[in-house]
């Protein structure tokens, strides 16, 4: 279990950016995350990550993956911990690669480094993890540069590449934004099918998908939880503006609209 215990982020200036956050992701569960920007989303994605910024610091608590505290690891360690436990989808795809390579070189030397493969099986894996998200075209995805690719295509290659490294977890942050009505409902339906034993923090202001795809949602504010239920119990008795507006908002896209359909 990925699990954070009253975990507080302090800014040197004295400021909190995180207050007494508290949250479990279990395995096989998906758990959403939402919020205004600014609420301190991004705060505990890089906390969870090790990657916070040095003008700020973890004050108190505990980020515990596993048993093992992630809180006091060194970056090195923690880098090589969640490299095989926890794996990360961006909000904007062109981050993850390196636009001077490409995406199969990229493929390959992530699998061949991580996992330990010759380059032969790294290729294979690759070719097998492109067909799995629905780009079959393999040869051409992995002769491409990243800028040849659009934005769901990208997303779903780091999504293959998520599925070749198997980690325990995943923090998806925002991973549908930058993406069409078509992009988004094929990047959910991989999550929802082929992620499905995986614990997954999924970082949204997607209405529809926070309530297909995740069975308990925390609503952060100001740095703090200040909502916490089902989504259907936060959309049929909201308590902050934030999820009042959600409410409205989900009454134009019922669950009859959804339109996941196999791959």
């Amino acid at each position: 279990m990925l699990k954070i215990e009253q975990l507080d982020v302090k800014e040197r200036s004295g400021r909190y950016l995180l207050k007494d956050i508290s949250m479990e992701i279990p395995a096989g569960r998906v758990i959403g995350l939402t919020g205004k920007s600014g609420s301190g989303k991004t705060t505990l994605l890089r906390s969870i990550l090790g990657m916070l910024h040095t003008s700020c610091h973890i004050d108190a608590g505990k980020i515990l993956l596993d048993d093992i505290d992630l809180s006091h690891l060194s970056r090195k360690s923690h880098r090589e911990l969640c490299g095989k436990k926890l794996g990360f989808i961006p909000q904007n795809p062109m981050t993850a690669f390196d636009s001077r390579l490409k995406i199969g070189y990229q493929m390959r030397e992530t699998f061949v480094n991580r996992l330990h493969l010759n380059t032969s099986e790294a290729t294979d894996l690759a070719k097998e993890k492109l067909v799995s998200v629905n780009l079959k075209d393999t040869d051409r995805i992995l002769g491409a540069y990243p800028s040849e690719l659009s934005g769901g295509m990208l997303q779903r290659v780091a999504a293959a590449i998520l599925l070749g490294m198997s980690p325990d977890y995943v923090l998806a942050d925002e991973p549908t934004a930058a993406l069409d009505e078509e992009n988004r409902d094929l990047l959910l339906l991989i999550m929802q099918e082929q992620m499905k034993d995986k614990g997954i923090l999924f970082v949204s202001h997607d209405v529809a998908a926070l309530k297909n795809l995740c069975q308990n949602v925390y609503v952060l504010g100001a740095g703090k939880i200040i909502e916490h239920g089902t989504m259907d119990k936060l959309l049929s008795s909201p308590q902050t503006d934030w999820m009042k507006q959600f409410s409205a908002l989900s009454h134009r896209e019922s669950r009859g609209e959804w339109k996941w359909e196999k791959l």
